[in-house]
């Protein structure tokens, strides 16, 4: 892309460029052009196209079956404290809630163990704000603790031992924007449908990229 500082020139007489034509003019036309995706992020959004969408537009799709898979420039215009995390399970492959069983137990039903301690799991529930109205919006583990700033377990201390820090970790990111990677699916409950979005992945805006 170019802007108004851009300089543009037409067949520029140097060793790079002639290169490029003489591997164009040789072979290069008759190579398949191949889409590289700029879906790069985290929380298994990497591989996924997105299409820049707004929240009126992904609502007037009307989804059926299929979840719809877009991006979004929002900012944060509130954090939900309350449920944000959860005492999961210790093991690595598993993120179940525990059961506290005494003051030093804690009980997996899905393992069927007793542990002596639980992990931090985050369930971050935020509403964004972008110019064409609200929307609520989940971020699980690693979306969570890339768009705070800070880890589960840290946050979890944090509201174990200090709730007004806790507080200010978890406003911080108030008012802030960010391009968000979104998937959006269509629930139904007692007749009612609703849209449901999750964050797959949280980036800073790349400005140069939407001028």
């Amino acid at each position: 892309s170019v802007s108004f500082n851009s300089t543009l020139q037409v067949n520029p007489d140097n060793e790079v460029s002639h290169e490029l034509k003489g591997w164009y003019e040789s072979s290069g036309k008759n190579e398949t052009v191949r889409q590289m995706s700029s879906s790069q992020g985290m929380g298994g959004g990497g591989s996924i196209e997105t299409a820049h969408k707004t929240f009126v537009e992904v609502k007037e799709a009307k989804l059926q079956d299929k979840p719809e898979y877009f991006s979004n420039n929002a900012a944060i215009v509130f954090v939900k404290k309350d449920n944000c995390m959860y005492q999961a399970c210790p093991s690595s492959d598993c993120n179940k809630k525990v059961m506290q069983e005494s003051a030093t137990e804690y009980r997996c039903e899905k393992c069927d163990k007793l542990y002596p301690n639980y992990k931090y799991r985050l369930m971050l529930t935020v509403k964004l704000s972008d110019f064409t109205g609200n929307e609520w919006v989940t971020c699980f583990q690693e979306t969570a603790e890339k768009l705070l700033g800070i880890t589960a377990e840290e946050l979890g201390k944090l509201k174990e031992s200090n709730e007004t820090e806790f507080d200010q970790a978890m406003n911080k990111v108030n008012f802030s924007s960010y391009n968000f990677k979104i998937r959006a699916r269509l629930e139904t409950y007692m007749d009612e449908s609703r849209l449901k979005c999750t964050a797959l992945s949280v980036e800073p805006i790349d400005c140069l990229a939407h001028s």
